[in-house]
């Protein structure tokens, strides 16, 4: 067990892109969203509490946490400042951890900024293309 953080991307299918065909079909059934793995972490501890403070009010139950681009350029902008807030929980890794954490804090900024990027290329306000943070333990 341990803290695993998913950031996903999700691309929802409108009755017009159907009839366009811009959609898939698997079991004989359309697919209505398409899930994108955007990034993925283990026990960044420090990052996860960053999120759940900032995005969650704190609360922290494994749930969705949607995240706009300006979202995810905040969280990149605080893992490059090294600017995130100390987080214990039990099954959230150690201080061993934390060292690869910030060996990898550039890569981690990366992955939320091409986030954004992706984001923003569908528009600001495009309900279609969403992204959240979950974490699972």
């Amino acid at each position: 067990m341990g803290l695993d953080m998913y950031l996903v991307g999700d691309v929802w299918v409108s009755h017009n892109d159907k009839e366009a065909g811009l959609f898939a079909v698997i079991d004989g059934y359309p697919v209505q969203r398409h899930e994108l793995d955007l990034g993925y972490w283990r026990k960044h501890r420090h990052l996860h509490g960053y999120i759940v403070t900032t995005f969650a009010e704190g609360v922290d139950e494994c749930q969705k946490i949607e995240l706009s681009a300006e979202d995810c350029r905040k969280i990149a902008k605080a893992l490059r400042a090294e600017d995130l807030p100390h987080t214990e929980g039990f099954f959230f890794g150690n201080e061993s951890i934390d060292e690869v954490d910030r060996l990898e804090k550039e890569a981690h900024a990366v992955t939320f900024e091409k986030a954004a990027d992706w984001k923003e290329s569908k528009g600001k306000k495009d309900w279609k293309h969403s992204i959240h943070y979950q974490a699972s333990w």
